[in-house]
């Protein structure tokens, strides 16, 4: 790569104003941060990748007194023959004899403009020319790749995002039912499963609302079923079988869980965190799902008919995966007993309606799906989008937001990959800030492209 002298000198003399020489320091501001990088890359450095010890010890090591020459006159011996303007053997049509001025070079403003300049100085082999750095080439790339990108981001929003929240309504042979407020979009397949008599299981990540989908079923089938005393139960994993058929306490007495008291009844019982469960104490159950009748330890006990059970689990009942390591493999019986099996996704339009901040939440869905895309091992749950969104209300910074509540308990170099797949951190904290990635536009700028 050639290196323009006289540009290189005068970035280090930029940065010598602003850090003196040596440099001392150990952190670097935003300002000097970009100088150094600009420094950087004009010694044929990838300065978006260095941190700020390493551009520190590059400035340290620069000697300008080396380029000094160079830039008033005594060129290298590799660009003698390339110092004369308007020759045939250069750049015909450029400027004529010793009127003619070098080209200025490119100075990025902002970090995004930065990482894509030194990108483009590395690959692009003809944007480098020996009286500088080609300037409107260099704008015009830069500006189509910034298009391309925040075209690419506003399309995800709009896919994913930009989606108005479902309002439903579910007929049934007795009257329709309209749930109240907002509700998960498979919420109409799930409650028509358990109307008709079906065993649920709700598969999802951490915070997908399974346990709250529960909770509106059971207010929902206590109008489909005409049912006012209907009950509710629920329980976690299970170790043991007396968790859920209940027991003989040490007087005689039986002692009944809300499990019997739904099956005996009628009410809808909430299996929560299944797939964590002992398989071998789930088998003890299979008899009670599927039949009329089944034994427990008070006597045998027949089935109401509206007796309803919905299971939760975060994985498919396989065992353990990368993400949730303490599941474990269900019995085959007893995962048959459980149809449907329905993936319960994040409802991002049900997230944006809940949060207390509308703008954070889609920098968290932006990051939850660049993390997907890279298949990176790490949980953005809507507790997540909701919890910072509050802390952003509050008047927390929005990186440490960020570092805190969206992407704690990764490494630094993880973080920002997935930040850099999302659309980099100017991007995010624009979508922050005013809750789209467009800039308006000026209106001289619509005019004129309108008389065009």
């Amino acid at each position: 790569m050639n290196i323009s002298n006289e540009r290189l000198v005068s970035v280090a003399e930029s940065a010598k104003q602003l850090l003196n020489f040596p440099c001392s320091k150990e952190q670097l501001d935003e300002i000097e941060r970009r100088t150094l990088k600009r420094l950087a890359v004009e010694l044929g450095q990838r300065a978006s990748r260095m941190t700020d010890a390493e551009l520190i010890d590059l400035y340290n090591s620069f000697d300008p007194s080396k380029h000094q020459e160079n830039a008033e006159g005594n060129p290298d011996p590799e660009e003698k023959g390339n110092t004369l303007k308007g020759t045939a053997q250069g750049h015909e049509g450029e400027g004529e004899g010793e009127g003619s001025q070098p080209k200025p070079s490119f100075e990025p403003q902002t970090p995004v403009e930065e990482q894509l300049a030194d990108l483009i100085r590395r690959v692009h082999e003809t944007i480098e020319h020996e009286s500088g750095t080609d300037v409107e080439k260099v704008q015009s790339m830069i500006e189509e790749q910034s298009r391309k990108t925040i075209s690419g981001i506003t399309s995800l929003m709009k896919k994913h995002v930009e989606r108005p929240p479902v309002k439903i309504e579910v007929k049934t042979p007795k009257e329709t039912i309209k749930p109240e407020g907002l509700v998960h979009e498979k919420l109409p397949q799930i409650l028509k499963a358990l109307i008709r008599g079906d065993r649920v299981m709700l598969v999802g990540g951490a915070g997908s609302g399974k346990t709250f989908m529960a909770q509106q079923m059971h207010k929902l089938l206590s109008k489909a079923l005409d049912q006012k005393d209907f009950t509710f139960g629920m329980s976690g994993a299970m170790y043991q079988a007396y968790e859920v058929r209940g027991y003989m306490d040490a007087t005689g007495n039986y002692v009944e869980s809300s499990f019997i008291k739904c099956f005996r009844d009628g009410g809808l019982f909430l299996f929560d965190e299944i797939d964590g469960s002992n398989p071998q104490a789930l088998v003890a159950l299979n008899a009670s799902l599927e039949n009329d009748m089944a034994d427990f330890p008070c006597g045998v006990v027949k089935r109401h008919p509206n007796f309803r059970m919905i299971a939760c689990a975060n994985t498919y009942g396989r065992g353990a995966d990368r993400e949730y390591v303490g599941r474990n493999q269900l019995d085959g019986a007893t995962l048959d007993r459980f149809k449907p099996i329905i993936d319960l996704d994040y409802d991002v339009s049900l997230e944006l309606a809940i949060t207390p901040n509308q703008n954070f939440t889609k920098v968290c869905q932006l990051l939850r799906k660049a993390k997907d895309d890279m298949k990176i091992r790490h949980i953005i749950s809507p507790r997540a989008s909701i919890a910072g969104g509050k802390a952003i209300v509050d008047g927390e910074k929005f990186t440490d937001v960020l570092d805190n509540y969206v992407l704690s308990g990764l490494d630094k170099d993880t973080r920002n990959r997935i930040i850099d797949e999302a659309g980099g951190m100017d991007i995010l904290e624009r979508l922050n800030e005013r809750g789209s990635v467009i800039v308006k536009r000026e209106p001289e700028q619509q005019q004129s492209e309108g008389g065009a």
